[in-house]
């Protein structure tokens, strides 16, 4: 038998179902998200750098997601309440997010030196703030129907749920893409470069890449209504936003200076490797010219034995030296 909720007027309460795989299947997401943030914030306390206003923006973002793990240890009479109220904290997360894949982006926009024309600069930096700052006021209106859903007043949220990927992905996938472009264009390393050169980098790749496929999925659970009895309590998002958080974590600083960093070490690398080419070529020359040198002082002692032999058949040696039979004409 399918699962089903046992009352129709508590739509909003995920626990009132007859399926005990979603509540397993919750509670382990919830404890894995989690324990996952509380890790990566640790990790962030021991690797940021006094100063660095972006260090700080990653530490509050996964501050801020890391409450909405715990709700389904409550269950007393009202507990949407405090469902809600971490989700709200959930919603500033995500908007922080894309804050902090601005600034990892912002120095090849700005500065002296940056990596497009001025006029593609300012363009992209207005609309970039401005669309991220429009969608204060969606999230703030999502945040009160996610109160009044899981508080059994209103299904609004599940109409607009499937659209909040609008209200915030477009930012963070958008900087991935530019992070995508640099390395083709001007930095000119491959994919696989890199991935080779910084371990880290391998893992910032395969981080966006989950990230991306699990936004997918938690969007489709919330179209298909099989794939979530109750419209947003799924793991879906959580391994997004997981993913999503290691993302940030993973490389601390802006994505110019880690590239800068990786492209001085491949120009080291590339050094070192035409000098020992170099050098192998200089030996392989050396060794040549030794066994042509070597060859040539075998010729010669060997002409120099033979041509005695040959000019004493020809001329007479006195106490003056060699004689010579014919004088030239004058």
């Amino acid at each position: 038998m399918a699962p089903y909720r046992r009352h129709d007027s508590t739509f909003g309460d995920w626990r009132d179902t007859t399926d005990k795989e979603t509540l397993i299947v919750e509670g382990w997401s919830e404890g894995f998200m989690f324990g996952a943030l509380m890790i990566m914030s640790l990790i962030t306390v021991v690797n940021m750098r006094r100063g660095v206003i972006l260090h700080k923006l990653i530490l509050l973002e996964l501050l801020l997601a890391m409450g909405h793990g715990t709700f389904c240890f409550f269950a007393f009479k009202g507990y949407g309440w405090y469902l809600s109220s971490t989700a709200a904290l959930l919603y500033s997360s995500l908007f922080m997010h894309n804050v902090v894949a601005w600034l990892k982006i912002r120095p090849f926009f700005t500065g002296r030196q940056p990596s497009f024309a001025a006029v593609t600069c300012k363009w992209v930096k207005l609309i970039y703030l401005l669309t991220l700052a429009m969608t204060i006021p969606p999230l703030i209106f999502q945040i009160f129907n996610n109160f009044r859903f899981f508080n059994n007043q209103s299904r609004l949220y599940e109409r607009v749920r499937p659209y909040e990927i609008l209200m915030r992905d477009p930012w963070w996938i958008f900087s991935c893409l530019i992070l995508f472009i640099m390395i083709r264009r001007t930095y000119s390393l491959s994919i696989f470069t890199l991935v080779v050169k910084s371990r880290r980098f391998a893992i910032l790749l395969l981080a966006i890449f989950l990230a991306i496929v699990f936004t997918i999925m938690d969007l489709l659970s919330s179209v298909i209504r099989r794939l979530s009895l109750t419209d947003g309590v799924n793991p879906y998002w959580k391994l997004a936003l997981v993913f999503k958080c290691l993302s940030d974590n993973i490389i601390l600083d802006n994505f110019r200076s880690v590239l800068q960093q990786l492209m001085d070490l491949h120009m080291q690398d590339t050094g070192s490797t035409a000098r020992n080419t170099t050098l192998s070529s200089i030996d392989e020359m050396n060794q040549e010219l030794s066994v042509e040198v070597e060859d040539i002082r075998e010729t010669s002692l060997a002409i120099g034995h033979a041509q005695p032999v040959q000019n004493s058949r020809l001329s007479t040696v006195g106490r003056q030296g060699v004689k010579i039979h014919l004088l030239p004409s004058l």
